[in-house]
C-alpha cells in the first residue's frame, strides 16, 4: 500500500563542525554536548524540525524535568505553560534590546510535552531560542536572568537549577543538547532515542569523541 508519509532517519553525534553548525555560542562553559541531525525523504517543502522528532524531543524532555524557554509571541499558546512576564520597558529600549539580541523576553515554563513543543515555534528558526530543562518545577532567578539576557553562553556555566540546555543549530535544522554532566547528557540522548524508536524512526548514536564528518 502506497503512503505519502516521509521516511525519517536520525543521527545523534557528539563531535561535529561547530563553526559550520553555529553552535559554539550556545554551549555553556565546561559543558558536554550532542547534536541531533536528521534526513527526510522526500525533502519537505518547509524546513524545520519534523513533527515526529519534535514530539519525541519534547516527550523526552518532559520526562526528565520542567522546560523553561523564551517566549516572544503570546498568541495561540498550548496548555501546560506558566508564563513569567518580563519587566516592562519603554518602547525604544525594547527595540534597541531586540536589535542587539539581548532578548528581555517573557519566560514560559512547560509542565507537559505539548507545552514544551511551543519552543520550536518561538524564534527557533532564527536561532533566538534557548531552553533549560530544570531540576524541579521552580524557576530560579538565576535561570530567569540567563534566559532573558544571555546570547553567548561560552563565558557562563549552567545555572544551579538546570540539567540541560536545548538550542537550535544553524537555521533551526538541528537540535543542540548541552549538559554540565556526562551522565545527564547521556540520559537525555537515550530518552530521545527511545521515544523516536517507539514511533519507528531509526536512530544512530555515535560514541563520544568520534567525529562525524558529514555533520
Amino acid at each position: 500500500m502506497m503512503t505519502d508519509r516521509p521516511t525519517i532517519a536520525v543521527r545523534i553525534v557528539h563531535v561535529w563542525d561547530e563553526a559550520r553548525r553555529q553552535t559554539e555560542s550556545f554551549r555553556p562553559a565546561g559543558s558536554m554536548a550532542a547534536l541531533i541531525d536528521w534526513t527526510v525523504d522526500p525533502l519537505p517543502v518547509d524546513a524545520g524540525v519534523p513533527d515526529p522528532i519534535m514530539r519525541a524531543v519534547t516527550t523526552a524532555l518532559a520526562s526528565i524535568g520542567t522546560v523553561a524557554f523564551r517566549l516572544f509571541f503570546n498568541h495561540d499558546l498550548p496548555e501546560g505553560l506558566v508564563i513569567h512576564p518580563a519587566p516592562r520597558a519603554w518602547f525604544g529600549r525594547r527595540i534597541v534590546e531586540r536589535l542587539i539580541r539581548t532578548w528581555p523576553a517573557d519566560i514560559a515554563v512547560a509542565t507537559t510535552a505539548e507545552g514544551a513543543s511551543e519552543m520550536f515555534f518561538q524564534d527557533w528558526y532564527l536561532q533566538g531560542q534557548t531552553a533549560l530543562v530544570l531540576r524541579s518545577a521552580a524557576l530560579s532567578n538565576e535561570s530567569t536572568a540567563r534566559l532573558r539576557r544571555i546570547r553567548d553562553w561560552r563565558g557562563h556555566g549552567f545555572p544551579a537549577d538546570a540539567r540541560l540546555l536545548i538550542a537550535p543549530a544553524v537555521d533551526g535544522d538541528y537540535i543542540l543538547f548541552a549538559a554540565s554532566h556526562a551522565s545527564e547528557l547521556d540520559e537525555a540522548v537515550h530518552a530521545v532515542a527511545g521515544e523516536l524508536m517507539k514511533v519507528g524512526i531509526p536512530v544512530s548514536i555515535d560514541a563520544p569523541g568520534v567525529v562525524d564528518r558529514e555533520v
